[in-house]
């Protein structure tokens, strides 16, 4: 599995509403210019982009609205043929409208084929690559310029049919001319802002190993798409870190949000292991470098695979045992409190316990006062 870079990601999240502007350009043109002369311009323009982003670039950059708008204007140019010269004259605007929304409703038709294509021809490769974004943007602004020019259309439909003392020149300049290339330019300033604002997210966001069924990295994947997808997809690796003070261990309720077992008693100290972290740092991290330094070092116990309908997970289990009260006073977290081995075993399976411990304590029973003596001894 191939692991993807951010700049790799951000190739893929590139303005597809772009694509728009040979046929915007050929629509705003017809207002002042011959039709025919606009076309040509539109198809001259269109035909240096398709050059810029799939010559100059070479796959660098992707841009495929520029297919529709170019397959938007080889249609259009089927009516220079006819002797339509007047309509033409009149409502070029609206029938290349019109023959876009044709031509993007078919993309959408085929839109489930081609993505099985793709993913066919990228078995084996990472689920998130350039391609695969870049065709998603572009389904994704291909719907609502679809959507938002059939209102337009529909809007027109509704102007004609009414009655003529209720007509003006005014508007129906600007609803046949003017509302159509407005309508394109917002799209575009829309989805700029979008993207720029998903790009700003993306170098904030926190990325966590992919790992196979050897627990071996083959990838990273932003934290939040996975957790959108239940990691049933993806499987990762989390750090968990018991707090032992004279054979008690010392549990502190879940936060609200976590998204297994929330809000029943667990260790304290637990987090995903980060991208380009050992588990090591992870450990270190989620302890905290304060109470490292009042403490000795965390011991591992065990590891082993954790999943359930909601998450897919390596745990690595660590102890820390605390030798004297100044030092589990200096390490613990507040708000919990320490639990002996006949009240743990009372209330196990009763719904006190997150899932991850009631999975954890038998081989902690069994081995918790070895690992005590291995801490008290400083091995």
């Amino acid at each position: 599995m191939k692991q993807l870079t951010i700049k790799e990601i951000r190739r893929g999240l590139t303005n597809q509403a772009g694509g728009l502007l040979p046929l915007l350009l050929f629509m705003f043109l017809n207002n002042y210019f011959p039709y025919l002369l606009s076309f040509s311009i539109g198809v001259i323009f269109c035909f240096f982009s398709y050059l810029l982003f799939y010559g100059l670039y070479r796959g660098r950059v992707y841009q495929f609205m520029l297919l529709p708008s170019a397959i938007t204007l080889v249609l259009y140019s089927l009516f220079l043929f006819s002797k339509l010269e007047p309509m033409l004259y009149l409502y070029s605007a609206l029938i290349t409208e019109l023959l876009l929304v044709v031509v993007l409703s078919l993309v959408s038709f085929f839109r489930r084929l081609i993505m099985k294509r793709i993913k066919e021809h990228q078995a084996g490769k990472t689920n998130r690559s350039p391609l695969r974004n870049a065709l998603g943007e572009f389904f994704y602004i291909a719907q609502i310029v679809q959507n938002i020019y059939t209102l337009h259309l529909f809007a027109i439909l509704l102007y004609i049919i009414l009655p003529e003392t209720m007509h003006s020149m005014t508007i129906e300049r600007f609803l046949f001319r003017q509302l159509g290339v407005a309508i394109g330019i917002t799209i575009i300033v829309y989805e700029q802002i979008r993207l720029y604002m998903m790009k700003r997210q993306l170098h904030q966001e926190t990325w966590i190993p992919v790992l196979d069924d050897r627990g071996k990295v083959i990838g990273r994947v932003a934290k939040s798409v996975s957790l959108r997808r239940k990691n049933q997809i993806y499987r990762h690796p989390v750090v968990r870190v018991a707090l032992l003070y004279r054979n008690m261990l010392y549990l502190v309720k879940r936060d609200e949000s976590e998204l297994v077992s929330p809000g029943v008693l667990d260790f304290p100290f637990h987090q995903y292991v980060q991208f380009h972290q050992t588990i090591d740092q992870a450990v270190a991290e989620t302890i905290g470098a304060d109470r490292l330094k009042e403490i000795s070092k965390p011991r591992f116990l065990i590891r082993y695979s954790f999943r359930n309908e909601k998450v897919n997970q390596q745990i690595s289990l660590y102890v820390i045992c605390t030798q004297n009260e100044e030092q589990f006073n200096a390490c613990k977290p507040e708000g919990g409190k320490l639990w002996t081995s006949k009240q743990i075993e009372d209330n196990l399976e009763h719904g006190v316990f997150s899932e991850y411990f009631e999975k954890e304590y038998p081989y902690m029973q069994s081995t918790i006062l070895l690992a005590e003596q291995y801490c008290c001894k400083g091995i």
